[in-house]
């Protein structure tokens, strides 16, 4: 008798431990509207490529790569770690492409303030680490977890960033037309999804390739096909 109460004790202990593990899981963690960056350097992808603006590498390459990102998209977080370090090394650094990223809001209010700050960032010619930065840390849809704290954790990570200009500028004129411009290109080429990319040789002149995640194979095969038209 007390050995089957000591089985069904333990029992009844491992299924309560399962379902505060489901719980947990389910919830993104003990505390799903705190994150915080990693402690690797995730800007080291992009050092050393010119930066303007929104546009990285060098503003001459003959081919252009668009890419329309919401900071809090899940998906366009897979393209940041995944696809891109392998696209800027090859075809970036080289000069052989440039690229925009145009950020949208689409998910909502932590969606808007994420892009607020990181197009302030890129008056700053900081864009890209400050993406790389908010990628990496990127939390749960919608939760609130985009706060004035957890914005300068991220962008404090910046090298030669001006945090506390950044969070002045993101309220201002230029980044409100910045992200209007956003918006007219987003209505002009239909893009309704994130991450969207599109490629072309300059602003007006641009195609969508793909809406969702693409592998490094894939793109780099259709940035070859478009470095082909400019021999």
């Amino acid at each position: 008798m007390s050995r089957r109460l000591t089985v069904l004790s333990t029992l009844v202990g491992l299924a309560t431990a399962i379902v505060a593990i489901a719980i947990l899981v389910s919830s993104g963690g003990a505390d799903p509207q705190r994150h915080a960056p990693s402690a690797r350097d995730v800007t080291s992808i992009v050092r050393g490529v010119p930066q303007h603006g929104l546009i990285l590498g060098d503003p001459r390459a003959n081919v252009l790569l668009v890419e329309f990102a919401d900071p809090q998209c899940p998906f366009c977080r897979e393209l940041a770690v995944n696809t891109w370090p392998q696209i800027i090394k090859r075809y970036v650094r080289t000069g052989k492409v440039r690229v925009e990223l145009r950020l949208v809001d689409f998910l909502g209010r932590d969606s808007r303030r994420a892009a607020q700050a990181l197009e302030a960032a890129g008056l700053q010619n900081r864009l890209w680490d400050a993406a790389a930065r908010f990628f990496d840390a990127q939390g749960r849809e919608n939760t609130g977890y985009v706060t004035d704290q957890f914005l300068r954790q991220v962008l404090g990570g910046v090298h030669g960033l001006d945090v506390d200009q950044v969070m002045v500028d993101r309220a201002g004129s230029q980044v409100r037309e910045a992200l209007g411009e956003v918006k007219t290109m987003q209505s002009r080429y239909g893009v309704h999804a994130t991450p969207t990319l599109l490629i072309g040789s300059d602003d007006a002149d641009l195609h969508v390739f793909a809406d969702g995640v693409v592998t490094v194979q894939r793109l780099g095969q259709a940035l070859d096909a478009e470095l082909l038209k400019t021999i």
